[in-house]
């Protein structure tokens, strides 16, 4: 009983460990994110861009609250974001209003943004996600 009890109390100070090196990455994390454009990416790692334009993404922190905005394709666009240490999400974004010939790609991307519910931030990259399903890859310009 002693022994459980010790791998017990060993296991919660462990625990603690990792959380207080999560609040403390996330800080750096944070940074890394509010700092950077962040300019989308395909499948092979090339960066889109739609009318001579490219894809991206930056992060503002307005007060209290963080704000996500850029260009999708066509038109600019914006989001409330809402980051914490193990997860984002978006708020529907709202958009410009001109017309492209092309659509398609700016409709996909903006249709993405409120699905992502988590992120990492790997090197240059910054990958959002739902779930475990990579649907946004980014580089830092």
């Amino acid at each position: 009983m002693r022994t459980v009890f010790i791998l017990l109390i060993s296991g919660l100070i462990l625990t603690s460990c990792d959380s207080l090196k999560s609040t403390k990455d996330f800080g750096i994390v944070k940074k890394a994110i509010l700092s950077n454009t962040w300019l989308l990416q395909d499948e092979n790692g090339a960066v889109v861009s739609y009318n001579g334009e490219n894809v991206s993404m930056e992060f503002a922190q307005e007060g209290s609250s963080m704000r996500a905005s850029g260009f999708a394709g066509c038109n600019r666009y914006f989001s409330t974001v809402n980051l914490q240490p193990d997860q984002i999400s978006f708020s529907a974004p709202g958009a410009t209003l001109m017309a492209c010939p092309e659509m398609e790609g700016e409709e996909a991307f903006l249709s993405l943004i409120p699905m992502v519910n988590n992120y990492e931030i790997a090197g240059n990259e910054l990958k959002l996600y739902k779930d475990k399903i990579l649907l946004l890859r980014f580089k830092s310009k």
